[in-house]
């Protein structure tokens, strides 16, 4: 299995991220708010990204240290295809139940955003991850 702190160290990035979008929104909500920009569309999905992004470290973390390469592929494909789906029912589900009056797609577009930069910190950390285990 896997050390607790090092699946720790793994996951500060994304909890140093999590934390400084839900401080920046919850802040400044109603000037978000003026904007159209609906402040609890973007912690509902940052919330996600994060869990998100936590499961799919714990499966590269799992994965790695397999001796068959294809694990580590079903892995990254996995988590990749679980993070798609989910992302994917939640818009939809945030469009269809939401009076077309109280939308924010702007909010949408946002948690988009923040999904690239929690993708470039996963590329990142698991780079790194695999750079220690092949020394």
């Amino acid at each position: 299995m896997f050390q607790q702190s090092k699946f720790g160290k793994l996951i500060m990035p994304f909890f140093a991220l999590f934390t400084l979008v839900n401080i920046v929104f919850i802040t400044w909500a109603e000037k978000w708010d003026a904007i159209k920009l609906n402040h609890t569309v973007i912690i509902f999905g940052n919330a996600l990204l994060f869990l998100l992004s936590i499961f799919s470290i714990w499966m590269h973390l799992k994965a790695v240290n397999h001796k068959n390469p294809s694990v580590m592929v079903r892995g990254v494909l996995g988590s990749t295809f679980v993070k798609i789906i989910l992302i994917a029912t939640s818009i939809l589900l945030y469009l269809y139940f939401t009076p077309k009056e109280h939308q924010s797609k702007l909010a949408v577009i946002a948690v988009m955003v923040l999904y690239l930069i929690y993708v470039f910190i996963e590329v990142r950390v698991v780079v790194r991850l695999n750079k220690k285990k092949v020394k």
